[in-house]
């Protein structure tokens, strides 16, 4: 008996070295997000595309060929009028992003969106973009409670980046921090912001059903909501 306990306790320590392992590997092979290794041009421009660019089809070849995107999950979206609205697709390994979707309207891009997937910290966004304008919080639902996600405008760059935070039923505040994960970066023309601001590229919930307003961002610490 006394054996066999010894076997047992090996192969579970034999377990988590191996996973502590792969952990330590997929670190150390996966990327910083794509946020932050497009350097070739300055935001607003992602990847060499940016607002203003036109000919989609190009930017879907010039898409195709960015090694963090998965060519295969390449879709284009038409409109009413049969014209490009959007382009989206999937990353790839060792791009820890989730999806991008680059939007258009008269062939022209309007809007970047990267979801980062929780792969960049705002301390690391805010060293590369600065801190935002004002902020506009939305209360959303999960399964196992309720979120805020709060919207961090740059309206005068044309940034935007939102952060998903959960709190306790009754809560009035959140806190967000420099190592918040944030969970989507969109680069847009700042020229077409309240025009934006009428659709759901930037803010998700309808602008007929909103509640709240901006509120000028004044640092890190704590956020109060309205639940």
């Amino acid at each position: 008996m006394k054996e066999f306990c010894k076997t047992i306790a090996w192969i579970v320590l034999s377990i988590v070295v191996a996973a502590g392992a792969l952990t330590g590997l997929n670190k150390i092979l996966q990327k910083p997000s794509v946020i932050l290794t497009s350097t070739q041009c300055d935001p607003t421009c992602w990847y060499g595309i940016h607002p203003g660019q036109e000919e989609p089809y190009a930017i879907y070849t010039a898409l195709s060929k960015i090694k963090e995107v998965n060519p295969d999950s390449l879709i284009i979206e038409n409109d009413r009028d049969d014209r490009i609205s959007d382009i989206h697709w999937n990353f790839q390994r060792p791009a820890p992003d989730g999806t991008g979707a680059i939007y258009f309207n008269d062939d022209r891009v309007t809007a970047i969106s990267i979801t980062t997937v929780n792969s960049i910290r705002l301390g690391e966004l805010f060293d590369k973009l600065g801190e935002p304008e004002r902020y506009w919080t939305e209360i959303g639902q999960r399964e196992y409670g309720e979120y805020a996600r709060i919207y961090l405008f740059y309206p005068a760059k044309g940034y935007l980046a939102d952060v998903l935070i959960d709190f306790e039923p009754g809560a009035t505040q959140v806190e967000i921090r420099r190592s918040t994960p944030v969970f989507r970066v969109t680069y847009f023309d700042p020229d077409l912001f309240q025009d934006l601001l009428e659709t759901r590229i930037l803010i998700d919930e309808p602008a007929k059903t909103r509640r709240g307003s901006f509120v000028p961002w004044s640092g890190f610490g704590m956020l109060p909501i309205e639940n």
